[in-house]
């Protein structure tokens, strides 16, 4: 019998194996529409910080637009960083403020996908989602430096994350290493999956072929989140109340 494990390492070929075939026009054309349903929600209006994830150049559904609308809206819009934890192997995520329309522009370098990302050199003084500045040691909550703990502002109203599949219960599959799970475990409370202040929205956006058929089931383990909201290429937006 095949393990969770297998059966999402199963499920990520499957659906790569879509996308792949998929046409950059295909993948543009989807994007502006799943894009679009996202700037419609009455959560992203209400958002003054967000964290938005940048986007690999093909095969995934594109986030620039949403990017540049918060941004030219003065939403405060942090964006993902990978870094290793001080003396440790161990990797995990952290979301750091852009400073700005023309650093995401122009002002980004690209990792060994193609994504965009912050440079290391640029790291330390940024506003940390979760408080304090520059990266965190990956536990809650982070300290300002005035040695205070986290305030109301060291939170986040949303979050939008990818994903490679989906299905109609919300049930979200990642790339494999688990950083988005982990993160979301990080604004817990008393060992709960109830998110910090109550407050922090989580939203993915997908194409068309990367949400399962109705019937069908993404893989799931127990430290798995759910996502809130999900809009698709196709037009359609789901949420858990549907």
């Amino acid at each position: 019998m095949a393990t969770t494990k297998d059966a999402k390492s199963d499920l990520r070929k499957q659906i790569k194996g879509k996308l792949s075939a998929l046409s950059e026009n295909d993948v543009s054309e989807q994007s502006q529409k799943a894009q679009t349903l996202i700037l419609s929600l009455p959560q992203y209006a209400q958002a003054k910080r967000l964290s938005i994830y940048l986007s690999m150049p093909k095969s995934e559904a594109q986030t620039d637009i949403l990017v540049q609308d918060a941004l030219r809206n003065g939403k405060k819009v942090f964006v993902p960083y990978i870094h290793h934890l001080s003396g440790s192997k161990r990797k995990i995520i952290d979301m750091l403020r852009l400073h700005s329309l023309d650093e995401f522009e122009t002002g980004l370098t690209s990792d060994k996908w193609g994504i965009p990302s912050l440079r290391s050199d640029s790291v330390e003084g940024r506003e940390n989602a979760m408080g304090g500045k520059g990266v965190s040691n990956g536990e809650e909550p982070v300290e300002t430096h005035d040695g205070e703990g986290r305030s109301d502002e060291g939170t986040l109203d949303l979050i939008v994350v990818p994903g490679v599949a989906f299905d109609e219960g919300m049930n979200r599959l990642g790339h494999g290493a688990g950083f988005y799970d982990a993160y979301f475990t990080r604004f817990c409370r008393d060992g709960t999956r109830k998110p910090f202040l109550d407050r922090i929205v989580i939203v993915s956006l997908c194409l068309a072929e990367q949400l399962l058929l109705r019937g069908q089931e993404v893989p799931t383990a127990e430290n798995d989140w759910i996502v809130d909201a999900l809009a698709v290429g196709d037009g359609r937006l789901l949420t858990l109340d549907d």
